[in-house]
């Protein structure tokens, strides 16, 4: 004779005799069965999956309790409380602490007065050591910034003395209007400012940067000889000393020069190379003009 099933899925399967004995539920057919005595018709999958889950926790449970096993839980406790009390001290920080504490203990002060006396000490020399290093660093910077500051002023002084020296030259050698900046910046090529037992010397150098002197004593080449050199070499940049204007040309009187009265560098006649080079320097659109007045072409 085959068993009831507990559960079927359509009642088909069943002697029709057997059917009144199912009731219908979440699609199924269970088994219709009145408890008696406690026992019933229940499904068991669910519970057998929290019993083994419930298990399963007992297991892990009491693998971590097994380290504890004899403890007493008044002196573990107290072991809690008093490591609490220790804040955020690591176990190698206080073992280092006990292990320093357990020597210092059995030092004998009479014996070893000289050993703890230098334990300070080294610990003192540390202290101070550390500090030195922080301010040195601190005036180390100091310095530097200082240093930094003080060579960038230095720079500027000897930039003013020179230029100062050069305009004060210059003017006195009087210069065209036009022509002085060009005047300063060729006289500024050949001079070279430095500083000497703190004070900014000014020396007039050569084309391979060396200083120039005027005799065999070695008297230094200055500044207004620098000029006086250029105003005999480039008369046509400086103003006649009879007041004639630079480049005017007393026999030519009737003749229209170019530019104002400026004499051409360009012109055949007339031909100064340092003059074309100033010129082009500082007033290209005036030397474009006095190349075309000569027939020069770029």
């Amino acid at each position: 004779m085959d068993m009831l099933k507990a559960v079927v899925t359509d009642l088909n399967e069943l002697d029709e005799g057997l059917r009144g004995y199912y009731v219908q539920k979440d699609g199924k057919f269970f088994l219709n069965v009145t408890p008696v005595d406690g026992f019933q018709l229940d499904n068991t999958q669910g519970l057998k999956t929290a019993l083994g889950a419930e298990r399963n926790n007992v297991s892990v449970l009491q693998a971590q309790l097994k380290p504890y096993e004899g403890l007493d839980v008044a002196a573990a406790r107290t072991a809690i409380e008093r490591i609490a009390a220790f804040g955020d001290i690591t176990p190698e920080a206080a073992k280092t602490a006990v292990e320093t504490a357990a020597r210092l203990t059995a030092l004998d002060p009479e014996k070893q007065a000289e050993q703890i006396a230098n334990t300070k000490l080294d610990t003192i020399k540390g202290q101070l050591s550390a500090q030195y290093g922080v301010k040195e660093a601190e005036w180390t910077t100091k310095v530097k910034g200082l240093e930094d500051t003080n060579a960038s002023l230095v720079g500027q002084l000897k930039t003013i003395m020179g230029e100062s020296q050069i305009k004060s030259e210059v003017a006195k050698a009087n210069p065209l209007d036009d022509a002085r900046d060009a005047v300063e910046l060729l006289v500024g090529k050949f001079v070279r400012t430095s500083m000497k037992d703190g004070q900014v010397v000014v020396d007039v150098i050569d084309t391979n940067g060396n200083p120039r002197i005027k005799d065999v004593n070695g008297t230094p080449f200055t500044v207004a000889d620098l000029v006086a050199e250029i105003r005999e070499k480039s008369a046509s940049l400086f103003k006649p000393d009879e007041k004639r204007g630079l480049g005017t040309n007393p026999g030519n009187q009737g003749s229209n020069p170019p530019a104002g009265g400026v004499v051409n560098p360009w012109a055949a006649e007339t031909r100064n190379i340092t003059q074309q080079m100033v010129l082009e320097n500082t007033k290209p659109e005036l030397a474009k003009q006095l190349k075309a007045a000569a027939g020069v072409k770029d």
